[in-house]
């Protein structure tokens, strides 16, 4: 009989090593790209959900109102967002991609999958599969965070 608490320690230490070493990864590739992880963070999130705003982009990123329009601040800088008026509420500026960033975030992607695919070389395709197919079991039995934010 297995020992499951062993085991399920060995996974999280196996698990850290693998966030860590995405995280350095990715570092490397923001530093490339200029950028910080949270612009990253809000540019996938509008890239995923569309249109978005500042009070939801600070929920998603757990800080401020005010922070969260400081990094937006910088990506509209870079030319990567852009804001418009909202049509219902012109007291609200809806947050977008532009033009730039949808050319670019399938460079950006690229990249960020180049950086990290070498960590997965020494699985084949079956066991990738399986990983895979483990990782979202796991992951669809965690419990969801506030009903106002969405997963990444």
């Amino acid at each position: 009989m297995i020992n499951r608490k062993k085991t399920i320690e060995e996974i999280t230490e196996a698990l850290y090593a693998i966030r860590r070493k995405i995280a350095a990864e990715m570092q490397l590739l923001f530093k490339e790209m200029q950028m910080t992880h949270p612009q990253w963070i809000v540019l996938h999130h509008i890239k995923k959900n569309g249109i978005t705003n500042i009070k939801c982009l600070a929920d998603v990123l757990c800080i401020t109102s005010s922070a969260a329009t400081q990094i937006v601040n910088g990506l509209v800088k870079k030319g990567l967002l852009i804001r418009k008026r909202n049509k219902e509420d012109r007291r609200i500026l809806n947050i977008e991609l532009s033009a730039k960033a949808k050319e670019q975030f399938g460079l950006i992607k690229n990249k960020s999958f180049n950086a990290l695919s070498s960590l997965f070389d020494t699985l084949d395709d079956k066991e990738l599969q399986e990983f895979r197919d483990l990782n979202i079991k796991v992951a669809t039995r965690m419990p969801k965070k506030d009903s106002g934010q969405k997963e990444n």
